[in-house]
């Protein structure tokens, strides 16, 4: 599967591209720069994913809709967190669920809902590559928020343990900001991951 990252919006979001055998899905358009768009236009894209709906993440997922096509997905708990912000959630054309698979070409995409940030906040496994987009659950040397709307420390807690205790050190992290890291490296360097131990 192809992966390219485009960092967009004031907030420095990490939204991905992601293609396979001509099936195309972006996760969190926080925001559409021309050069996403361009990325975008260049594709036949399937999806419009959501990790979670704060609006450096989800600004631009109506937009990328209605330009481009795809179903948006993204977890019904996040409704609130729209709400919370003064926004109406986008119309969904379906909700993510823990367990759920997401077809993509030749290649799944499979959801773990992972609450603390925000109450849907979910990650994408790709298993075959050994991948997971984590949104604002996990960063490099550190973790998202919990005192926005929703937010819950221990909810980010048991998140975070129940992440690392399905994926091998190997698994490599996407997040939704700051440069791309492995589990292997967080589990040594990240405070929040040692104090889980």
């Amino acid at each position: 599967m192809r992966i390219e990252r485009f960092v967009v919006g004031p907030l420095s979001t990490n939204c991905y591209l992601l293609e396979s055998s001509g099936e195309a899905a972006v996760i969190d358009p926080g925001d559409l720069p021309p050069e996403l768009a361009g990325a975008i236009a260049g594709t036949r894209l399937k999806y419009v994913l959501l990790t979670h709906g704060h609006f450096d993440h989800a600004g631009a997922a109506e937009e990328v809709r209605r330009r481009f096509g795809g179903e948006l997905l993204y977890h019904r708990a996040e409704r609130q967190v729209f709400f919370a912000f003064g926004k109406a959630p986008p119309e969904a054309d379906g909700y993510l669920e823990e367990g759920q698979e997401i077809r993509l070409g030749d290649e799944i995409l499979s959801v773990k809902h992972l609450p603390g940030h925000s109450p849907g906040s979910v990650v994408f496994l790709w298993e075959r590559g050994e991948v997971a987009f984590c949104g604002d659950l996990l960063f490099a040397g550190a973790v998202g928020r919990w005192d926005l709307p929703g937010g819950s420390f221990v909810e980010l807690q048991e998140s975070l343990r129940r992440l690392i205790s399905s994926l091998s050190p190997k698994w490599k992290i996407y997040p939704g900001h700051g440069e791309p890291t492995d589990l292997a490296a967080e589990r040594v360097r990240n405070p929040f991951l040692r104090d889980l131990r």
